[in-house]
């Protein structure tokens, strides 16, 4: 049945050639690791077994860095490789696991994902979260590959494409349900609902969320300040952070800025897009509503904010500097969520109890959502009224401000342990194979 879905793939490529061709062109993204994901990828080295770990983008790299460190360390006669879908999650990647392999997630097509496992020749794959992809589930059962999915999450919506994918392809559904096959999943919803789609009691269990391990609690005071004189931030300045912007936000945003600096002459603005790519346009967003736009790369290279700082938004146009650009807000605003495309991740700012906005769309982020809110933790607004009313409560109530942090910063610390619960899944499993290819 890979047949099946190589002609869905094949059919929808075609129809929408004209516009992936064009991405291809006028993009870097699209064009990043193209043979890669065709298959194209050298042969692993050497003959240890290996642990295919597949992170979809940045913020399943960062969840899995703990993970890593436990299983090489106990591991250490195992290889590591590490796969993601976005130059940005592998940009990542390389940086934490700068000794293993690090590659793109091949193309869900049956001749593609063969040729893929052939060259790394895992005895298991893991899986972050939501990647199920089904030619690529349906080889790995061909090739008696365990698949463990960690930190797994299913929509509603998610749930009924996956049913009929079920009804009409018996092979996914066995390679899904393989005995062998474990998912780790986040919450009680989310194993219901895995096992309303047909997978096995004895395949699911509950461990937790990882993302709330690896959420940083505390960065250096010497590391913040270092940022804040490279931003020109004085003592007196209240910070506005904009996270993981989208197209559509920053005018929002800078709207809401201008109406702020009409009351609160010494607030700054930090912008930091999720595709830095989009940074020329950014910069003429923002100089159009007449303000002074400064990239971080320039500051890096020697350029100074100067006299008119209030009057100046800088731009973060650089890889993994996000974190630490929270630490120094004193509110934050999370990005991907006045759009509805989803959100991003809220529990970066949170953990270093930052007071967190975001907007009404935030479906990928439903769990940690409603725990902030349920802890009075976070900001939800519905438009640019509301985002200004709330910004400007937060700069002019720094007390209260405090306080939704701290509150943000406890629900993080109170979540912790997912790892550790994931990890005995795996050491079962890996010591199952070790003992098999022995």
């Amino acid at each position: 049945m890979s047949i099946l879905f190589d002609a869905v793939y094949i059919t929808a490529l075609t129809v929408g050639s004209p516009y992936f061709f064009l991405k291809f062109v006028v993009s870097e993204r699209y064009r990043s690791g193209f043979s890669q994901r065709m298959g194209w990828i050298d042969r692993r080295k050497g003959e240890k077994s290996c642990i295919w770990i597949h992170c979809a983008s940045v913020g399943e790299v960062l969840m899995v860095k703990t993970l890593v460190k436990y299983v090489e360390k106990e591991f250490n006669d195992l290889d590591i490789v590490v796969s993601t879908n976005t130059n940005t999650g592998l940009s990542v990647a390389r940086r934490y696991f700068d000794n293993k392999k690090i590659f793109y997630f091949p193309l869900d097509l049956s001749r593609v994902v063969k040729k893929t496992l052939n060259a790394i020749r895992p005895c298991c794959v893991i899986l972050v979260e939501l990647e199920i992809w089904p030619n690529f589930l349906i080889n790995t059962a061909k090739m008696h590959i365990p698949v463990v999915l960690l930190n797994a999450r299913i929509s509603e919506k998610s749930l009924k494409w996956y049913r009929r994918f079920r009804r009409i392809s018996k092979a996914f559904f066995e390679g899904l349900t393989k005995k062998g096959n474990v998912f780790c999943c986040r919450t009680e919803i989310d194993a219901t609902r895995l096992m309303n789609l047909g997978i096995p009691e004895q395949q699911v269990c509950i461990t937790g969320n990882m993302k709330f391990d690896n959420v940083v609690t505390d960065v250096p005071e010497g590391t913040r300040k270092l940022l804040l004189s490279l931003f020109g931030i004085d003592k007196e300045d209240k910070v506005i952070v904009c996270g993981s912007t989208h197209d559509g936000e920053e005018m929002l945003l800078l709207n809401a800025f201008r109406r702020v600096r009409e009351k609160i002459k010494n607030v700054r603005l930090v912008l930091a897009p999720r595709h830095i790519e989009r940074a020329e346009g950014i910069v003429k967003l923002v100089e159009s509503f007449r303000f002074r736009c400064v990239r971080k790369t320039s500051l890096d290279k020697g350029e100074k904010i100067g006299k008119s700082k209030e009057e100046t938004v800088i731009l973060i146009d650089t890889i993994g500097d996000l974190q630490t650009t929270y630490s120094i807000a004193d509110c934050v605003f999370v990005g991907k969520s006045l759009v509805p495309q989803g959100g991003q991740n809220i529990m970066e700012p949170a953990g270093l109890a930052r007071p967190v906005m975001v907007g009404p769309h935030t479906f990928n982020f439903c769990e940690e959502v409603q725990l902030l809110k349920e802890a009075n933790a976070i900001e939800v607004v519905q438009d640019e009224s509301e985002l200004l009313n709330k910004m400007m409560y937060l700069l002019e109530h720094p007390n209260a401000a405090q306080e939704m942090g701290k509150r943000a910063q406890s629900v993080v610390i109170n979540q912790r342990g997912a790892t550790d619960r994931n990890l005995k899944v795996l050491r079962k499993i890996l010591l199952k194979e070790r003992t098999v290819s022995v």
